[in-house]
C-alpha cells in the first residue's frame, strides 16, 4: 500500500525497544505540500500504539493483541539527551538507578514524615517501613483519610530536574508506597482492592486477583447512542487521577537552569497523568478530566544563585503586609486549577507583587543597605546642621569633608548594590523563599523539602570561571578552586532538606580522594549523617560519558558518635535485581572514621585493623614525603591519543616527531601486580611548544582545531588551542623513570604495578618513584 511516508519512521523508536503497527486505511498518501502539525498527526496516525507487535504475533490465530503500556514517558528523556543534554553536562539516568534510588530514599522519608507528625501520636515510635505498615493497618477509614491526606504533604525536589526523570520515578514511588500502606482511597475513602507497584520505572495496577487492569475508553452503545464507561473502571481511573495530581501539586518539585528541559519535565508530568485520565460522567463520557497547570512546581532558574540566604525572616511580610501566607497557599492553589488567560494572569500578577513584597522586606534587613541608609541620613544631618554658637572656619571645612566621604561612600554602596542585583550574575537567580510556599511554614520561614533528589550537572570547574568568587562566599563549606559544579549542588541539596530530610544523588565519585574533595569530605563527615554509598566505579552507568558516578545517601544532621552507613562497590551493572544486588555486596562502614584527607570506605572490622595499623607504623604518604604525582589531563583524547599507526605516519612525515610521543597509559590499563601494556600514545604537547616547527604535527593537530579551541581554559585563552589541558611539566620526568602504577578510581583492591617501561598516565593514574636503580 502506497503510503508516501519518509524512511526514516522505522527509526523514530528504536530506542525505545519496539515497533509501530501500521493500521491499513483506506485514506490517500498525504500530499507533499501538507504543513508539519497535520503531515505528523497523520505519521502518527499511521500506527497502532495501543498493540505490541512482538507479542501480538505469537498469538493464536484471531487471538486479540496484547495490550502494553500507552505511553512510555522515557522517550521524552532519550530525545531531551540527544537534543540538549551535553551542552549542559546532563546525561540521561537508567531507570534502574532512579528508581532504586527514588525507592530507597522515599521509604525513609515516609517513614520519617509520619513518625515525626504529632497529629499521628500511636506512629511516633515507627522507624522502618515494615514497623509502619503494622502500625497504619487496624486504621479505619476515618483516619485512613487522614493518613492519606498528611502523606500528600510530603515535598520532594530535584534541583537540577533536566528531562523530570527523577520526578517522574518519585511520583510512581510514592504511589506505590501510598498502596502499600492501604492510603490508595476512592472518594469516599474506601481502600480500593487494586495494587501498584513499580516495574521496569512504570507503575503497574494490578486487581485483587493479581491480573493488569487496563485502561479503558468510554464504550458507545448504538441501540441508545450512548457513551458509557463502567463504574468500576471510572473509580480505578478517577482514583489514580485524584491521587497523581495531588502528588504532582503538593509534592513534587523541580528546578532547572535551562527553560526547554523545564518544558520536556512539565509534558513528562502531564504525559504521567494522561496515562490514567478519565471521561467525566456529567459530560456523557464525552469530555476527558483537564489537566492542571504545573508551571509553579517546575521553574525556571539558577539553583545554585540567590540574591537572599535561606535563613532570611520574611515574618514581616505577612505580619505587615497586604497578603497573608494563607491567602499565597490559597492563590497557589488556586493556580492549578484555572482555566482561562485572564485567571492566570490576575494569579499571576498576585505572585509578583507577594515577591516584590518578599524583596522589600529583605532589603531593609540587607547589612549594605542599612549601611547606605545611615549614611544617607548622616549626610542630610551635616547638611542641615545648626547651632547657636557659629562654627570656626575649621569646624566647617571638616563638616564638608565627613559630607563628602559619607556621600562617597554611600555612592560606592549603591554601586555594589546595583551590580549585585541587575548584574548577569543574578539574572538566573533562584529564590527559594519567594518561589515553593509549600516548603515555607506559618511563619513564613522556609522549613526545607522532605527529599532531595537528582543527578547534578557534570560541568567542569573551568567552565564557571566567573561563578567562583560568588560559590567561595556562598558554598564556603565545601569550596576548592579546582572542585567541579557538582560538588556545590552537594551542600545546596543538605540546606535545602528540612531536620532530618532524605538526600540521594548520583556524582562522580574523585571528590572521594582527590584534592578539591578535601572540604567537601571534612564537611559531610562532620555536618550530615551518611546513609549509603554506591560505587559504580568504572561501569557504563552513562555509555556516552566516562563520569566513574555513585549514589550517596545522607540524612539532613550532625552524625551520632555510633552513626554508620552502608557502602557498597559494584563490579557490575544488573539492570534487574539491582536492589538486591546492592544489597548483598553492602558493607557497614562507621562514619567516625572518614577524614577530610580521604575516606576509606572500608567495613566496620576493617576500619578497626586500619586504626592499629595507623597507630603503630607511617602511612605511605609520610613515608615518601608526599611525593605522588598525577598523570596528564588531555581534554580531548581523539587529538592526543594516538595509536601505533597514526603514531608511524607521524615520524615518516616528521622524524622529529619522535621525541613529543611517550607511551601512554589509562587508569583502566594498570592491572594489579601485572607489568602495564598498552598499544596507545601521548602526543605530549605543553602550554609553551613551539607549533609551526613541527609541521606534522600541526596537521594532525589543525584536524581537531574547533574542538580543542572549545574547551574552557583554552576558549579563554589560558593556553594555547594545541596544547594539553594539564601537561604537568614539572613531574613529566618523573614517569620516564621505575615507578609504581595504580588507578586513581579502580574496582580491583591494591591495584598497583611495577612500570619499567616509562608510561605517561592519563589524569587516573597515580605513581610512585621508586628508589631502586635501572639496570
Amino acid at each position: 500500500m502506497g503510503w508516501g511516508w519518509p524512511r526514516f519512521r522505522a527509526r523514530c523508536c528504536a530506542r525505545s525497544g519496539r515497533r509501530w503497527c501500521r493500521r491499513p486505511r483506506p485514506t490517500p498518501a498525504p500530499p507533499p505540500q501538507w504543513a508539519a502539525l497535520p503531515y505528523l498527526l497523520h505519521f502518527f496516525d499511521a500506527y497502532d500504539f495501543a498493540t505490541d507487535p512482538t507479542t501480538s504475533h505469537a498469538a493464536a490465530p484471531g487471538a486479540a493483541p496484547t495490550a502494553r503500556p500507552l505511553l512510555s514517558a522515557a522517550v521524552l528523556g532519550l530525545v531531551f539527551e540527544k537534543i540538549n543534554g551535553y551542552k549542559d553536562g546532563s546525561f540521561y539516568t537508567p531507570g534502574f538507578v532512579t528508581m532504586y534510588m527514588a525507592r530507597q530514599t522515599l521509604s525513609r522519608a515516609v517513614v520519617r514524615h509520619f513518625a515525626q507528625a504529632p497529629q499521628f501520636g500511636e506512629l511516633a515510635g515507627c522507624e522502618t517501613l515494615e514497623e509502619l505498615l503494622d502500625a497504619v493497618a487496624p486504621a479505619k477509614r476515618p483516619q485512613r483519610r487522614l493518613y492519606a491526606a498528611h502523606f500528600n504533604t510530603l515535598t520532594v525536589l530535584d534541583p537540577a530536574v533536566g528531562s523530570g526523570h527523577f520526578l517522574v520515578s518519585a511520583l510512581n514511588e510514592l504511589l506505590a508506597l501510598k498502596s502499600r500502606l492501604g492510603l490508595f482511597l476512592d472518594e469516599d475513602g474506601a481502600q480500593l482492592p487494586y495494587t501498584l507497584e513499580v516495574e521496569h520505572d512504570e507503575l503497574v495496577v494490578t486487581d485483587a486477583d493479581g491480573l493488569p487492569a487496563p485502561y479503558r475508553v468510554a464504550t458507545f452503545d448504538a441501540a441508545t447512542g450512548q457513551r458509557t464507561v463502567g463504574p468500576e473502571r471510572t473509580r480505578l481511573q478517577q482514583a489514580l487521577f485524584r491521587e497523581k495530581r495531588a502528588l504532582m501539586e503538593h509534592a513534587l518539585f523541580g528546578v532547572d537552569l535551562n527553560p526547554n528541559s523545564v518544558r520536556i519535565c512539565r509534558l513528562r508530568l502531564w504525559i504521567e497523568l494522561l496515562k490514567h485520565a478519565y471521561y467525566k460522567p456529567g459530560t456523557q463520557w464525552r469530555e476527558l478530566e483537564t489537566l492542571p497547570n504545573l508551571d509553579l512546581n517546575v521553574k525556571t532558574g539558577n539553583s545554585l544563585l540567590a540574591r537572599f540566604p535561606l535563613d532570611a525572616d520574611l515574618s514581616e511580610v505577612f505580619q505587615k503586609g497586604t497578603f497573608s501566607l494563607r491567602e499565597y497557599w490559597g492563590a497557589v492553589h488556586d493556580y492549578f486549577s484555572s482555566r482561562g488567560r485572564d485567571d492566570k494572569n490576575k494569579l499571576l500578577g498576585f505572585f509578583q507583587q507577594l515577591k516584590e513584597q518578599f524583596a522589600a522586606v529583605l532589603h531593609k534587613k540587607d547589612a549594605k543597605r542599612e549601611k547606605l541608609r545611615l549614611a544617607r541620613n548622616k549626610v542630610i544631618v551635616l547638611s542641615t546642621q545648626t547651632s547657636l554658637i557659629p562654627e570656626t572656619k575649621k569646624q566647617e571645612e571638616a563638616r564638608y569633608f565627613e559630607m563628602r566621604m559619607l556621600e562617597r561612600l554611600a555612592d560606592q554602596l549603591q554601586a555594589e548594590i546595583e551590580a549585585h542585583e541587575q548584574g548577569t550574575l543574578y539574572r538566573d537567580a533562584f529564590e527559594w523563599r519567594f518561589e515553593f510556599p509549600e516548603v515555607l511554614d506559618e511563619a513564613g520561614r522556609f522549613r526545607g523539602f522532605d527529599v532531595v533528589l537528582g543527578n547534578p550537572p557534570y560541568i567542569r570547574q573551568e567552565e564557571f570561571a566567573a561563578l567562583k568568587p560568588h560559590f567561595k562566599s556562598r558554598f564556603g563549606h565545601v569550596f576548592a578552586g579546582t572542585a567541579d559544579l557538582y560538588v556545590y549542588f552537594l551542600q545546596l541539596g543538605a540546606e535545602l532538606l528540612a531536620p532530618g530530610g532524605e538526600l540521594s544523588y548520583i556524582v562522580p565519585n574523585k571528590w572521594l580522594r582527590a584534592g578539591y574533595g578535601a572540604p567537601l569530605r571534612g564537611w559531610l563527615a562532620a555536618n550530615q549523617t551518611l546513609v549509603e554509598f554506591v560505587d559504580f566505579g568504572d561501569l557504563p552507568v552513562f555509555p556516552e560519558a566516562t563520569t566513574y558516578p555513585a549514589i550517596v545517601a545522607l540524612r539532613q544532621g550532625v552524625p551520632k558518635a555510633e552513626s554508620a552507613f552502608r557502602a557498597a562497590a559494584l563490579p557490575e551493572l544488573p539492570s534487574l535485581g539491582f536492589d538486591a544486588y546492592v544489597a548483598g555486596l553492602a558493607k557497614t562502614v562507621n562514619q567516625s572514621g572518614l577524614k577530610s584527607s580521604g575516606w576509606n570506605l572500608a567495613e566496620v572490622e576493617a576500619q578497626d585493623i586500619l586504626d592499629k595499623m595507623r597507630a603503630a607504623g607511617k602511612p605511605l604518604v609520610e613515608y615518601i614525603n608526599g611525593k605522588m604525582y598525577n598523570g596528564v589531563k588531555t581534554g580531548f583524547n581523539e587529538a592526543f591519543v594516538l595509536d601505533a599507526n597514526t603514531r608511524q605516519a607521524l615520524i615518516d612525515a616528521d622524524p622529529n616527531s619522535i621525541q613529543f610521543i611517550k607511551p601512554f597509559l589509562a587508569g583502566r590499563d594498570v592491572r594489579r601486580y601485572q607489568q602495564p601494556d598498552s598499544e596507545n600514545y601521548l602526543l605530549y604537547i605543553d602550554w609553551g611548544f613551539n607549533l609551526p616547527k613541527f609541521p606534522a604535527i600541526e596537521a594532525h593537530l589543525l584536524k581537531y582545531k574547533k574542538q580543542l579551541e572549545a574547551r574552557g581554559e583554552a576558549k579563554a585563552g589560558r593556553y594555547p588551542w594545541y596544547a594539553l589541558e594539564r601537561p604537568r611539566p614539572e613531574t613529566q620526568q618523573e614517569f620516564e623513570k621505575l615507578k609504581i602504577s595504580w588507578p586513581g578510581v579502580s574496582k580491583e583492591p591494591s591495584p598497583f604495578a611495577f612500570d619499567t617501561r616509562g608510561f605517561i598516565g592519563n589524569d587516573n593514574v597515580q605513581i610512585i618513584v621508586t628508589d631502586i636503580a635501572d639496570s
